[in-house]
């Protein structure tokens, strides 16, 4: 299929190239080519969105980017529901998997700061006085995505590699949906809300990255990525997969 540009530059810039060599590497690659379409998807409509709200800019647009994004890294997600995938690694794993550990620590620590900003915008914006209005706010604290998010809080015993499937897909989609409203926008409010977070979400991409490449050596630990992905890709799970 054709990708987008902006797909084709994270593709090649960041997807392809690896350290390593062999059964991980091999593996990733095989099950990218499932997630190409949905991530082709995601460009493709978000940059025709993005273009026809940036022609004409209202406080309504700005509040609803920010709205959303404190839906999805506010408190409820990043405190909670991040929390349960560093317990997701059981006491025995603990010795495998602890650079995966130190990994998710990092990004819960993230996950919180990008909270943070958008409540940051909704202030700068005057569209709330204080953040505590937002925890009236039901919408506000909910995460409707179930296949990444709510697979987070409702499955805490999944698989610590399911989660590396979580991060590559999903955070993946991140940086595309960053690299799309960057190109499409000037407005000052939008451009920091994602260029503040487009490390970190590169970051929480390239854990997952790292984690099947290093880890996802036998069929034994492929198998959760496999099944997360399955998960992921069915028809009406992601709201991001094509139709």
């Amino acid at each position: 299929m054709d990708m987008h540009p902006l797909l084709k530059t994270f593709y090649t810039k960041w997807v392809e190239p690896t350290g390593f060599s062999g059964p991980g590497y091999e593996f990733r690659m095989e099950q990218t080519q499932r997630l190409i379409p949905a991530w082709n998807h995601v460009v493709t409509v978000l940059a025709k969105e993005a273009a026809d709200k940036a022609k004409n800019p209202s406080d309504e647009y700005r509040k609803q980017e920010a709205f959303w994004g404190y839906a999805g890294e506010g408190p409820q997600m990043s405190m909670k529901q991040m929390a349960t995938q560093v317990l997701s690694v059981s006491i025995p794993q603990q010795e495998k998997y602890i650079d995966l550990q130190r990994m998710r620590s990092r990004h819960i620590w993230d996950e919180v700061k990008h909270g943070q900003l958008h409540a940051d915008c909704m202030l700068r914006g005057g569209f709330i006085k204080d953040e505590t209005e937002m925890m009236d706010i039901h919408d506000a604290n909910a995460q409707p995505l179930l296949s990444y998010f709510g697979l987070t809080s409702m499955f805490p015993y999944t698989h610590p590699l399911g989660r590396a499937a979580q991060h590559y897909f999903f955070e993946g989609s991140a940086c595309l949906m960053i690299a799309v409203m960057l190109e499409n926008t000037d407005d000052e409010l939008i451009r920091h809300e994602n260029y503040s977070q487009r490390d970190e979400e590169l970051m929480h991409f390239m854990e997952g990255k790292y984690q099947i490449d290093a880890y996802a050596l036998t069929p034994e630990d492929q198998k959760p990525i496999v099944e997360a992905l399955d998960y992921m890709l069915m028809p009406g799970g992601p709201s991001i997969a094509p139709e």
